[in-house]
């Protein structure tokens, strides 16, 4: 009885690291995007305050 609760135990401490090694990667992938798009749209307002002068 007490293995099976090992086991039990076991896989959900490894579902758990998958879901946030999961998560993780996902994160890393969308927040450099929305940091590029921040630096393009900033650079963007200084191109176009230049053009104004």
């Amino acid at each position: 009885m007490e293995i099976i609760f090992m086991f039990v135990a076991g896989f959900i401490v490894f579902l758990i690291a998958i879901i946030t090694i999961f998560r993780s990667a996902v994160f890393r992938m969308k927040e450099p995007a929305k940091q590029n798009e921040e630096r393009i749209s900033r650079l963007e307002k200084r191109l176009e305050k230049l053009e104004n002068k």
